[in-house]
């Protein structure tokens, strides 16, 4: 990112909020320059600002970041996934991973079981793929001649707890995908074993079933 716009998003997140006038101060430049800088800020959905009447004078234009910006600085959630995952899979927890994965599935299922309820199996597999392409995981749906159907996901939006913890991440989302499809699943392909992608194969789209968080 440009220099002044990555100072602009470092000194609101330090202050929360500030005026043109003291961005322009601090970061050493002319409010002109300032004023440009905002408005590409605003423009990228990464600065808002609203008005402010004080007691005397015309009203100001405060800044502050929004919730998209957030994404720009620094953060350590596969560090926290990690240690927690260490912590209630040690010995002196006794959590087994497979119990805490299916756990872990059955919550992750419980918030999608609309989007996929009363719907014939080949239209789940392809709702399922969507959902998962919402989740990071760049999912697709494809048929096979044999009749089964393949959900490949070419991303791993948690690749760095999984590689540590492929006993309790992929099993969940294994799980997950199941339950969401109310069928049994095979994995026919593992990104932790050196394949593009994770894939798993439905079986038959042709049998009856319903999806369930447990």
């Amino acid at each position: 990112m440009q220099p002044t716009r990555r100072a602009i998003l470092d000194l609101l997140k330090r202050h929360g909020r500030a005026t043109l006038d003291q961005l322009a101060r601090e970061i050493g430049v002319v409010p002109m320059t300032i004023r440009a800088h905002l408005a590409i800020l605003e423009r990228d959905g990464l600065v808002e600002y609203h008005q402010e009447r004080g007691k005397v004078g015309r009203p100001r234009f405060v800044y502050c970041l929004t919730q998209q910006a957030q994404e720009h600085f620094p953060k350590s959630y596969e560090t926290l996934c990690n240690r927690v995952l260490d912590a209630v899979t040690s010995p002196s927890c006794a959590v087994a991973p497979a119990v805490l994965a299916e756990r872990i599935a059955e919550s992750w299922a419980s918030e999608r079981l609309d989007r996929v309820s009363g719907k014939p199996l080949r239209e789940r597999v392809h709702i399922v793929a969507a959902i998962r392409t919402e989740e990071g995981a760049m999912a697709s749906a494809t048929e096979t001649p044999d009749g089964s159907m393949i959900i490949q996901q070419w991303h791993c939006p948690a690749s760095c707890v999984a590689r540590r913890h492929p006993d309790v991440v992929c099993a969940a989302e294994m799980s997950y995908i199941q339950r969401l499809l109310g069928v049994p699943i095979e994995r026919v392909s593992w990104r932790l074993e050196g394949a593009d992608t994770c894939s798993y194969r439905i079986p038959s789209v042709s049998e009856p079933s319903e999806p369930s968080a447990t």
